[in-house]
Protein backbone atom coordinates (compact mmCIF):
# COMPACT_ATOMS: atom_id res chain seq x y z
CA UNK A 1 0.00 0.00 0.00
CA UNK A 2 3.02 2.24 -0.35
CA UNK A 3 2.38 5.35 -2.40
CA UNK A 4 -1.35 5.48 -1.71
CA UNK A 5 -1.33 8.08 1.05
CA UNK A 6 -2.21 10.81 -1.43
CA UNK A 7 -4.77 8.69 -3.27
CA UNK A 8 -8.50 8.51 -2.66
CA UNK A 9 -9.58 5.00 -1.65
CA UNK A 10 -13.15 3.74 -1.88
CA UNK A 11 -14.07 1.09 0.67
CA UNK A 12 -16.72 -1.36 -0.52
CA UNK A 13 -18.95 -1.56 2.55
CA UNK A 14 -21.55 -4.31 2.85
CA UNK A 15 -22.53 -3.48 6.41
CA UNK A 16 -20.62 -6.51 7.70
CA UNK A 17 -17.72 -6.72 10.10
CA UNK A 18 -15.01 -7.32 7.48
CA UNK A 19 -15.59 -4.23 5.37
CA UNK A 20 -16.24 -2.14 8.49
CA UNK A 21 -12.85 -3.10 9.91
CA UNK A 22 -11.21 -2.32 6.55
CA UNK A 23 -12.62 1.22 6.76
CA UNK A 24 -11.61 1.54 10.40
CA UNK A 25 -8.00 0.43 9.77
CA UNK A 26 -7.52 2.64 6.73
CA UNK A 27 -8.96 5.64 8.56
CA UNK A 28 -6.62 5.06 11.51
CA UNK A 29 -3.66 4.84 9.13
CA UNK A 30 -4.49 8.23 7.65
CA UNK A 31 -5.80 7.30 4.21
CA UNK A 32 -8.31 9.47 2.35
CA UNK A 33 -11.31 7.15 2.25
CA UNK A 34 -15.08 7.02 1.83
CA UNK A 35 -17.53 4.16 2.19
CA UNK A 36 -19.53 2.93 -0.80
CA UNK A 37 -22.40 0.45 -0.63
CA UNK A 38 -23.93 -1.19 -3.67
CA UNK A 39 -27.60 -2.10 -3.85
CA UNK A 40 -28.02 -4.94 -6.31
CA UNK A 41 -31.59 -6.15 -5.75
CA UNK A 42 -34.99 -4.99 -4.51
CA UNK A 43 -35.59 -6.17 -0.94
CA UNK A 44 -39.34 -6.60 -1.20
CA UNK A 45 -39.14 -8.50 -4.49
CA UNK A 46 -36.67 -10.96 -2.96
CA UNK A 47 -38.60 -11.44 0.28
CA UNK A 48 -36.57 -9.27 2.65
CA UNK A 49 -38.08 -7.08 5.34
CA UNK A 50 -36.75 -3.55 6.10
CA UNK A 51 -34.75 -5.08 8.98
CA UNK A 52 -32.74 -7.30 6.64
CA UNK A 53 -31.46 -7.41 3.09
CA UNK A 54 -29.77 -4.56 1.24
CA UNK A 55 -31.51 -1.74 3.14
CA UNK A 56 -30.36 -3.06 6.50
CA UNK A 57 -26.84 -3.58 5.13
CA UNK A 58 -26.75 -0.03 3.82
CA UNK A 59 -27.95 1.33 7.17
CA UNK A 60 -25.24 -0.58 9.04
CA UNK A 61 -22.59 0.73 6.65
CA UNK A 62 -23.89 4.27 7.04
CA UNK A 63 -23.71 4.01 10.83
CA UNK A 64 -20.09 2.85 10.66
CA UNK A 65 -19.20 5.71 8.30
CA UNK A 66 -20.74 8.26 10.65
CA UNK A 67 -18.75 6.80 13.54
CA UNK A 68 -15.54 7.01 11.50
CA UNK A 69 -16.45 10.48 10.20
CA UNK A 70 -16.24 9.54 6.52
CA UNK A 71 -18.67 9.95 3.67
CA UNK A 72 -21.06 7.15 2.79
CA UNK A 73 -22.42 6.83 -0.74
CA UNK A 74 -24.98 4.29 -1.98
CA UNK A 75 -24.82 3.13 -5.60
CA UNK A 76 -27.69 1.37 -7.36
CA UNK A 77 -26.62 -1.49 -9.65
CA UNK A 78 -29.95 -3.34 -9.73
CA UNK A 79 -30.40 -3.23 -13.49
CA UNK A 80 -26.90 -4.49 -14.25
CA UNK A 81 -27.16 -7.18 -11.57
CA UNK A 82 -30.44 -8.50 -12.95
CA UNK A 83 -29.28 -8.43 -16.56
CA UNK A 84 -25.91 -10.10 -15.96
CA UNK A 85 -25.95 -12.16 -12.76
CA UNK A 86 -29.57 -13.10 -12.18
CA UNK A 87 -30.24 -13.98 -15.81
CA UNK A 88 -27.14 -16.16 -15.93
CA UNK A 89 -28.08 -17.83 -12.64
CA UNK A 90 -31.50 -18.83 -13.98
CA UNK A 91 -30.19 -19.88 -17.39
CA UNK A 92 -27.55 -22.12 -15.81
CA UNK A 93 -30.20 -23.98 -13.83
CA UNK A 94 -32.31 -24.36 -16.97
CA UNK A 95 -29.31 -26.13 -18.54
CA UNK A 96 -28.98 -28.46 -15.57
CA UNK A 97 -25.89 -26.70 -14.25
CA UNK A 98 -25.11 -25.65 -10.67
CA UNK A 99 -23.91 -22.04 -10.98
CA UNK A 100 -21.68 -19.98 -8.73
CA UNK A 101 -23.04 -16.42 -9.16
CA UNK A 102 -20.39 -14.76 -6.97
CA UNK A 103 -17.62 -15.54 -9.46
CA UNK A 104 -19.58 -13.71 -12.18
CA UNK A 105 -20.74 -10.86 -9.95
CA UNK A 106 -17.22 -9.92 -8.83
CA UNK A 107 -15.76 -8.85 -12.20
CA UNK A 108 -18.99 -7.57 -13.77
CA UNK A 109 -20.76 -5.88 -10.86
CA UNK A 110 -18.53 -5.30 -7.82
CA UNK A 111 -15.36 -4.51 -9.80
CA UNK A 112 -17.46 -3.61 -12.86
CA UNK A 113 -20.58 -1.46 -12.68
CA UNK A 114 -20.05 -0.60 -9.00
CA UNK A 115 -16.38 0.42 -9.21
CA UNK A 116 -16.97 2.18 -12.54
CA UNK A 117 -19.48 4.43 -10.79
CA UNK A 118 -17.18 4.91 -7.80
CA UNK A 119 -14.46 6.26 -10.06
CA UNK A 120 -16.85 8.99 -11.23
CA UNK A 121 -16.62 10.34 -7.66
CA UNK A 122 -12.87 10.74 -8.03
CA UNK A 123 -11.74 7.61 -6.18
CA UNK A 124 -8.90 5.75 -7.86
CA UNK A 125 -8.51 2.74 -5.59
CA UNK A 126 -10.85 0.09 -4.27
CA UNK A 127 -10.55 -1.65 -0.88
CA UNK A 128 -12.61 -4.69 0.07
CA UNK A 129 -12.92 -7.06 3.02
CA UNK A 130 -11.89 -10.18 1.12
CA UNK A 131 -9.38 -12.46 2.79
CA UNK A 132 -6.85 -12.43 -0.04
CA UNK A 133 -3.16 -11.60 -0.36
CA UNK A 134 -2.40 -9.34 -3.34
CA UNK A 135 1.10 -8.41 -4.50
CA UNK A 136 1.43 -5.76 -7.22
CA UNK A 137 4.27 -7.14 -9.32
CA UNK A 138 6.08 -5.38 -12.15
CA UNK A 139 4.48 -7.71 -14.70
CA UNK A 140 0.97 -8.03 -13.24
CA UNK A 141 -0.91 -8.38 -9.94
CA UNK A 142 -0.27 -11.65 -8.13
CA UNK A 143 -3.03 -13.08 -5.90
CA UNK A 144 -2.24 -15.63 -3.20
CA UNK A 145 -4.39 -17.54 -0.75
CA UNK A 146 -4.83 -15.81 2.59
CA UNK A 147 -3.20 -17.48 5.56
CA UNK A 148 -6.48 -18.53 7.17
CA UNK A 149 -9.54 -20.69 6.68
CA UNK A 150 -11.54 -17.77 5.22
CA UNK A 151 -9.46 -17.59 2.04
CA UNK A 152 -11.63 -16.17 -0.77
CA UNK A 153 -9.36 -16.36 -3.80
CA UNK A 154 -11.63 -19.00 -5.37
CA UNK A 155 -14.31 -16.35 -5.89
CA UNK A 156 -11.95 -13.92 -7.62
CA UNK A 157 -10.62 -15.91 -10.57
CA UNK A 158 -12.55 -13.82 -13.09
CA UNK A 159 -11.42 -10.40 -11.80
CA UNK A 160 -9.28 -8.79 -14.46
CA UNK A 161 -5.69 -7.60 -14.25
CA UNK A 162 -6.60 -3.92 -14.68
CA UNK A 163 -9.23 -4.20 -11.94
CA UNK A 164 -6.78 -5.79 -9.51
CA UNK A 165 -4.22 -3.08 -10.19
CA UNK A 166 -6.57 -0.65 -8.45
CA UNK A 167 -7.45 -2.96 -5.54
CA UNK A 168 -6.20 -3.44 -1.99
CA UNK A 169 -7.09 -6.19 0.48
CA UNK A 170 -6.15 -4.94 3.98
CA UNK A 171 -7.34 -8.10 5.80
CA UNK A 172 -4.97 -10.53 4.06
CA UNK A 173 -2.91 -11.19 7.20
CA UNK A 174 -5.82 -11.38 9.67
CA UNK A 175 -8.30 -14.11 10.53
CA UNK A 176 -11.96 -13.69 11.40
CA UNK A 177 -11.38 -13.81 15.15
CA UNK A 178 -8.81 -11.02 14.90
CA UNK A 179 -11.13 -8.94 12.72
CA UNK A 180 -13.97 -9.27 15.23
CA UNK A 181 -11.57 -8.34 18.04
CA UNK A 182 -10.51 -5.16 16.20
CA UNK A 183 -14.18 -4.31 15.62
CA UNK A 184 -14.93 -4.77 19.31
CA UNK A 185 -11.95 -2.71 20.44
CA UNK A 186 -13.15 0.13 18.23
CA UNK A 187 -16.78 -0.17 19.39
CA UNK A 188 -18.10 -1.01 15.93
CA UNK A 189 -21.67 -2.21 16.39
CA UNK A 190 -21.22 -4.96 13.78
CA UNK A 191 -18.47 -6.72 15.75
CA UNK A 192 -20.61 -9.82 16.33
CA UNK A 193 -22.80 -9.57 13.26
CA UNK A 194 -23.26 -12.93 11.54
CA UNK A 195 -21.55 -13.57 8.23
CA UNK A 196 -23.70 -13.12 5.14
CA UNK A 197 -25.12 -16.17 3.40
CA UNK A 198 -23.39 -17.75 0.44
CA UNK A 199 -25.71 -16.28 -2.22
CA UNK A 200 -26.57 -12.71 -1.22
CA UNK A 201 -29.85 -12.36 -3.13
CA UNK A 202 -31.43 -15.58 -1.86
CA UNK A 203 -33.00 -15.26 1.55
CA UNK A 204 -33.98 -18.85 2.26
CA UNK A 205 -33.32 -22.00 0.26
CA UNK A 206 -32.06 -21.50 -3.29
CA UNK A 207 -34.65 -23.98 -4.57
CA UNK A 208 -37.55 -21.78 -3.46
CA UNK A 209 -36.05 -18.96 -5.52
CA UNK A 210 -35.27 -21.07 -8.58
CA UNK A 211 -38.67 -22.77 -8.66
CA UNK A 212 -40.43 -19.42 -8.85
CA UNK A 213 -38.64 -18.79 -12.14
CA UNK A 214 -38.08 -22.32 -13.42
CA UNK A 215 -41.13 -24.40 -12.36
CA UNK A 216 -40.25 -27.87 -11.12
CA UNK A 217 -41.01 -30.63 -13.60
CA UNK A 218 -41.00 -34.15 -12.07
CA UNK A 219 -39.42 -36.95 -14.05
CA UNK A 220 -37.84 -40.39 -13.88
CA UNK A 221 -34.89 -41.49 -11.77
CA UNK A 222 -32.90 -44.23 -13.48
CA UNK A 223 -29.89 -46.32 -12.64
CA UNK A 224 -27.02 -46.21 -15.14
CA UNK A 225 -28.34 -49.51 -16.47
CA UNK A 226 -31.54 -47.73 -17.53
CA UNK A 227 -33.79 -49.26 -14.86
CA UNK A 228 -36.44 -46.84 -13.58
CA UNK A 229 -36.31 -46.71 -9.77
CA UNK A 230 -38.27 -43.62 -8.82
CA UNK A 231 -39.34 -40.08 -9.61
CA UNK A 232 -37.41 -36.84 -9.06
CA UNK A 233 -39.07 -33.56 -8.13
CA UNK A 234 -37.48 -31.43 -10.84
CA UNK A 235 -33.85 -31.46 -11.95
CA UNK A 236 -33.14 -28.01 -10.48
CA UNK A 237 -33.35 -29.62 -7.03
CA UNK A 238 -30.24 -31.74 -7.61
CA UNK A 239 -26.52 -31.45 -8.19
CA UNK A 240 -23.86 -34.00 -9.10
CA UNK A 241 -22.90 -36.17 -6.13
CA UNK A 242 -25.99 -35.24 -4.10
CA UNK A 243 -27.20 -37.95 -1.73
CA UNK A 244 -30.26 -36.43 -0.08
CA UNK A 245 -33.66 -36.15 -1.71
CA UNK A 246 -33.51 -39.28 -3.87
CA UNK A 247 -36.72 -41.16 -3.11
CA UNK A 248 -36.66 -44.51 -4.86
CA UNK A 249 -37.83 -48.11 -4.43
CA UNK A 250 -34.30 -49.18 -3.53
CA UNK A 251 -33.26 -49.42 0.12
CA UNK A 252 -29.68 -48.27 -0.52
CA UNK A 253 -27.79 -44.98 -0.45
CA UNK A 254 -27.82 -43.41 -3.91
CA UNK A 255 -25.96 -40.48 -5.45
CA UNK A 256 -26.81 -38.20 -8.35
CA UNK A 257 -24.57 -39.27 -11.21
CA UNK A 258 -25.79 -37.09 -14.08
CA UNK A 259 -28.85 -35.45 -15.59
CA UNK A 260 -30.37 -35.49 -19.05
CA UNK A 261 -32.10 -32.12 -19.39
CA UNK A 262 -33.66 -32.90 -22.77
CA UNK A 263 -35.36 -36.06 -21.53
CA UNK A 264 -35.80 -34.82 -17.93
CA UNK A 265 -34.08 -37.91 -16.49
CA UNK A 266 -31.92 -38.09 -13.39
CA UNK A 267 -29.34 -40.88 -13.34
CA UNK A 268 -28.31 -42.28 -9.96
CA UNK A 269 -25.74 -44.74 -8.72
CA UNK A 270 -25.04 -46.60 -5.49
CA UNK A 271 -21.33 -46.83 -6.27
CA UNK A 272 -19.36 -43.67 -5.47
CA UNK A 273 -16.65 -44.85 -7.83
CA UNK A 274 -19.08 -44.04 -10.66
CA UNK A 275 -18.90 -40.38 -9.61
CA UNK A 276 -15.18 -40.14 -10.27
CA UNK A 277 -13.70 -38.63 -13.41
CA UNK A 278 -10.07 -38.08 -14.40
CA UNK A 279 -10.76 -35.27 -16.88
CA UNK A 280 -13.30 -32.55 -17.64
CA UNK A 281 -13.82 -29.55 -19.87
CA UNK A 282 -14.06 -25.87 -19.01
CA UNK A 283 -15.06 -22.75 -20.92
CA UNK A 284 -15.24 -18.98 -20.19
CA UNK A 285 -11.49 -19.15 -19.56
CA UNK A 286 -9.72 -16.33 -17.73
CA UNK A 287 -6.10 -16.55 -16.63
CA UNK A 288 -3.83 -14.00 -14.99
CA UNK A 289 -0.96 -16.39 -15.65
CA UNK A 290 -0.57 -17.08 -19.36
CA UNK A 291 2.38 -19.48 -19.27
CA UNK A 292 0.85 -22.85 -20.27
CA UNK A 293 3.68 -24.76 -18.60
CA UNK A 294 2.77 -23.32 -15.20
CA UNK A 295 -0.89 -24.15 -15.71
CA UNK A 296 -0.02 -27.73 -16.67
CA UNK A 297 1.86 -28.09 -13.37
CA UNK A 298 -0.89 -26.46 -11.31
CA UNK A 299 -3.46 -27.60 -8.77
CA UNK A 300 -7.16 -27.22 -9.54
CA UNK A 301 -10.04 -26.68 -7.13
CA UNK A 302 -13.52 -27.62 -8.39
CA UNK A 303 -15.69 -26.26 -5.56
CA UNK A 304 -15.36 -23.47 -3.01
CA UNK A 305 -14.80 -25.86 -0.10
CA UNK A 306 -13.01 -28.67 -1.94
CA UNK A 307 -9.31 -29.51 -1.74
CA UNK A 308 -7.20 -28.72 -4.82
CA UNK A 309 -5.90 -31.67 -6.84
CA UNK A 310 -2.92 -32.06 -9.15
CA UNK A 311 -3.30 -31.34 -12.86
CA UNK A 312 -1.57 -33.72 -15.25
CA UNK A 313 -2.27 -31.79 -18.45
CA UNK A 314 -4.12 -28.72 -19.66
CA UNK A 315 -5.03 -28.74 -23.35
CA UNK A 316 -6.48 -25.65 -25.04
CA UNK A 317 -9.15 -26.44 -27.62
CA UNK A 318 -10.40 -23.16 -29.07
CA UNK A 319 -12.43 -21.35 -26.42
CA UNK A 320 -12.47 -24.42 -24.18
CA UNK A 321 -9.83 -26.45 -22.39
CA UNK A 322 -9.51 -30.09 -21.44
CA UNK A 323 -8.25 -30.58 -17.88
CA UNK A 324 -6.62 -33.95 -17.20
CA UNK A 325 -5.99 -34.89 -13.56
CA UNK A 326 -3.36 -37.05 -11.94
CA UNK A 327 -6.08 -38.93 -10.07
CA UNK A 328 -9.83 -39.26 -10.61
CA UNK A 329 -12.06 -37.22 -8.29
CA UNK A 330 -15.75 -37.18 -7.38
CA UNK A 331 -18.54 -34.81 -8.23
CA UNK A 332 -17.10 -32.62 -10.97
CA UNK A 333 -20.16 -30.43 -11.51
CA UNK A 334 -21.10 -28.41 -14.61
CA UNK A 335 -21.59 -24.75 -13.73
CA UNK A 336 -19.08 -24.73 -10.89
CA UNK A 337 -15.72 -23.00 -11.25
CA UNK A 338 -12.47 -24.84 -11.80
CA UNK A 339 -9.83 -22.57 -10.26
CA UNK A 340 -6.11 -23.12 -10.76
CA UNK A 341 -3.31 -22.47 -8.27
CA UNK A 342 0.46 -22.78 -8.32
CA UNK A 343 2.32 -24.83 -5.74
CA UNK A 344 3.04 -21.51 -4.02
CA UNK A 345 -0.76 -21.02 -3.70
CA UNK A 346 -0.93 -18.25 -6.27
CA UNK A 347 -4.23 -17.91 -8.12
CA UNK A 348 -3.53 -18.49 -11.81
CA UNK A 349 -7.03 -18.32 -13.28
CA UNK A 350 -9.97 -20.54 -14.00
CA UNK A 351 -12.95 -21.53 -16.08
CA UNK A 352 -16.50 -22.85 -15.80
CA UNK A 353 -16.93 -26.61 -15.83
CA UNK A 354 -19.11 -27.73 -18.73
CA UNK A 355 -18.74 -31.54 -18.65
Amino acid sequence: MKGLKNKKIAVAMSGGVDSSVVACLLKQEGYDIAGFTMVQYDDEEFGYSPEEGSLAASNDAQKICRQLDIKHIVINVKDQFRRIVLNDFVNQYKRGYTPNPCTLCNPTIKWGAFFDKIQEYGFEYFATGHYVKLVQGQDRPHIYRADNSKDQTYMLWRVRKEQLEKTIFPLYNLDKEQVRKIAGENNLHVAEKKDSQEICFIKDHYLDFVNKIVPAKPGKIKLLSGEVIGEHQGLTAYTIGQRKGLHTKLNVTLYVHSMDITKNILYATADREDLKVASFRINELHFLETDPHLIKKSLVQIRYNSHPVQVRDFILEGKEALVILEEAIESVTPGQSAVFYSEEEELLGGGVIVK
